[in-house]
């Protein structure tokens, strides 16, 4: 039997996820960056790159849309939209961020390599004496 709840229909006999499942959704949903910056840099250069891209576009596109005279006849229309279109314009894509499962099992594994090392000091030191 259904029920309409708002915009959405739930059926009534939903059952509710355990917390073992709920934790196994988690891991398969969640994503993490794993990029190398801390989150609050990426959510501020995310905007930045955008921002960026777009602009150097509009600027290529006004570089080749200066125009000598006000009379527009086809020859030079056609001439200005190859222009435009000659070159692609920049992309900047985001790289996708890594499953929360790939990255805590990425994370165990560095710290039992660092537990086998003797911690981040001896890491170091064996670093810098090979060096």
């Amino acid at each position: 039997m259904k029920m309409a709840l708002g915009d959405r229909c739930v059926t009534k006999n939903m059952r509710k996820k355990t917390p073992q499942e709920k934790k196994q959704l988690s891991y398969k949903k969640d994503r993490r960056n794993c990029y190398g910056e801390s989150p609050h840099g990426a959510r501020k250069s995310i905007p930045i790159r955008k921002k960026l891209r777009n602009r150097a576009n509009r600027k290529y596109q006004d570089q080749q849309l200066t125009i000598n005279g006000l009379k527009l006849d086809d020859d030079l229309a056609e001439q200005i939209e190859t222009r435009l279109y000659h070159k692609a314009p920049k992309v900047w894509n985001k790289v996708a961020d890594a499953p929360l499962k790939k990255a805590v099992k990425r994370k165990q594994q560095r710290r039992q390599k660092l537990e086998k090392e003797g911690g981040r000091r001896a890491a170091k030191q064996k670093a810098d004496d090979i060096s």
